[in-house]
């Protein structure tokens, strides 16, 4: 099975959240897939997605998921 398709629920699951710069690749038989969520909640559940179908093989998929950063104010 290709990575690709193994993790495709998480892939559309991502893009579905509006996950900004989105980004999935395959190098050397890992997939990588990084880009920026919208909210800690899209992340905390693409997390949670991403251990249910990852637990199984392990070292085939890092997921690289951020939220932006919030502007503080510095006085």
């Amino acid at each position: 099975m290709a990575l690709k398709d193994k993790y495709s629920e998480l892939i559309t699951a991502a893009r579905a959240a509006k996950v900004s710069d989105l980004q999935v690749t395959e190098q050397n038989g890992v997939l990588h897939i990084d880009g920026i969520a919208p909210s800690e909640e899209t992340k905390q559940k693409l997390l949670y997605l991403y251990e249910r179908i990852h637990s199984d093989s392990p070292g085939d998929v890092v997921l690289n998921i951020t939220i932006p950063q919030q502007n503080g104010h510095n006085n």
